[in-house]
């Protein structure tokens, strides 16, 4: 039997920075709000040097998984988990794995499944749950 040389190869963390006192999602260099560990550093770096707190930034991070369309799900996302506009759950992270949690706070497991569609943030859009 062949040896197999294929090694697993975790996906890397990923962060979006929240920034509080000014409400939106910040910019990594590469012009994404996506950032890895290294682009961390850097970006607390340079706002250390600028006189800006660490704590008007939050940070959250990536679920590794993704919606229907290919948009990458984060702590916080809103998610339309019927994929028609019927019922939202917001991303939250709960002994070591992802849950939505719907507005009566039932939690069901995350799978990034093809029906399920990223539709907003926590942060960025808390009005959307208003709606519902």
């Amino acid at each position: 039997m062949p040896e197999n040389n294929m090694k697993f190869q975790p996906m890397p963390k990923r962060f979006m920075v929240w920034d509080k006192k000014e409400r939106y999602f910040c910019y990594n260099h590469d012009g994404s709000h996506i950032f890895n560990m290294r682009d961390l550093a850097v970006f607390f770096v340079n706002k250390a040097i600028d006189g800006v707190p660490y704590g008007q930034f939050e940070l959250v991070q990536s679920t590794n998984l993704f919606d229907k369309e290919g948009k990458e799900i984060f702590e916080g996302g809103i998610i339309d988990y019927n994929g028609d506009g019927s019922a939202l759950g917001v991303v939250v992270g709960e002994d070591g794995e992802w849950h939505l949690k719907d507005k009566n706070g039932n939690l069901m497991f995350l799978k990034g499944a093809p029906h399920q569609k990223l539709v907003g943030h926590i942060l960025s859009n808390p009005e959307l749950l208003e709606e519902q």
